[in-house]
């Protein structure tokens, strides 16, 4: 059953700004150095688990969207097919009902690795599945707008697949400069990685007018920045333990904008990074897990709501348990 749809789709067509949350699980991954686990259970068996719990998290925090990147794993065997795997989990949460009434789960499928029509086709079905709860990332490159194109015209033509006539998103992650010309024309969320709000500003003008040059409503497309975010109850702490994920690179390599703090903190910098219009939301890499996503759900989305950057809180009821929907993941 289809669940109620969240402000991110809604927001396109309104005339007053809509923050948008996302939340980033890649880390979640059996490979992780954040989440590895010295553990005789399977790997595939303690993430899923986890997976559930933080999609329960996420629609306590009113979340839009759910990422999960390219270097997410199930487990930590060497297989060929591992790339498939932000896809697998997606497709077992959306059959066993997790996604109902939450946030969007947006996994990232390599455009290269698999004809056009076919990903796009695995998509829908992770969609119809999710009762339209889905979506497609893609890394940013300047010159993949002909698989966009042919990824959009299957889904613009299919009979199945579609919920209530819509499509499943198409996130690009992380969109460089040379690439919002892509971004703008075919993207439904363009994700950021910049560390200050003149350079978002810049990008998300490109994005916009890119959009509009395609004969798009700019306010079609949301651009958000990445940010790794630290939630403590004293800025002290918050920052103390920013330098330590940095140093053990939990996030290595993507060197993306830090926000750390106290959550009225946390969420001064996210709303001073929407109002000054650089961004049309955050995208949340949770600084550790699981701590910082529970602080997101707890103690920053009231924060945020009190500012009305997001919705008054109409959370569905959780799953019952992990374990219910484990039996149906694992079956």
């Amino acid at each position: 059953m289809a669940g109620k749809d969240r402000s991110l789709m809604s927001a396109q067509h309104s005339t007053q700004p809509t923050f948008t949350l996302g939340l980033d699980l890649t880390t979640l991954g059996a490979k992780s150095p954040a989440h590895r686990r010295a553990t005789a259970v399977s790997g595939e068996r303690v993430v899923i688990s986890d997976v559930v719990e933080y999609f329960a998290l996420a629609r306590e925090a009113g979340v839009d969207l759910v990422t999960i990147g390219e270097s997410f794993r199930l487990d930590d065997a060497p297989r060929n097919d591992a790339w498939l795997d932000p896809a697998v989990i997606s497709s077992r949460l959306a059959a066993a009902g997790v996604l109902d009434g939450g946030p969007r789960v947006v996994p990232a499928l390599p455009a290269g690795l698999l004809d056009p029509v076919r990903l796009a086709r695995a998509v829908l079905g992770i969609h119809a599945r999710s009762g339209g709860r889905a979506g497609w990332q893609v890394p940013s490159n300047p010159t993949a707008g002909g698989v966009h194109a042919e990824v959009l015209r299957v889904w613009g033509a299919a009979e199945d697949g579609l919920v209530q006539g819509r499509k499943p998103l198409l996130v690009t992650a992380p969109a460089e400069a040379e690439a919002a010309v892509v971004a703008g024309r075919y993207s439904d969320v363009v994700r950021l990685r910049v560390t200050s709000i003149e350079e978002a500003i810049a990008r998300r003008t490109a994005i916009r007018t890119a959009a509009a040059e395609a004969g798009r409503n700019p306010n079609d497309v949301r651009v958000l920045v990445d940010a790794v975010t630290v939630i403590a109850n004293d800025e002290a702490s918050a920052l103390f333990r920013a330098d330590l994920i940095r140093d053990v690179g939990t996030h290595a390599g993507l060197e993306p904008l830090t926000i750390a703090g106290t959550p009225s903190g946390v969420a001064d910098e996210f709303e001073e990074w929407f109002v000054s219009g650089a961004v049309d939301g955050i995208v949340v890499l949770p600084g550790s897990l699981p701590a910082d996503v529970h602080a997101l759900a707890t103690q920053l989305a009231p924060e945020l709501r009190e500012r009305g950057l997001l919705a008054p809180s109409q959370v569905p009821a959780r799953p019952e348990s992990a374990d219910r929907f484990a039996s149906v993941l694992f079956s």
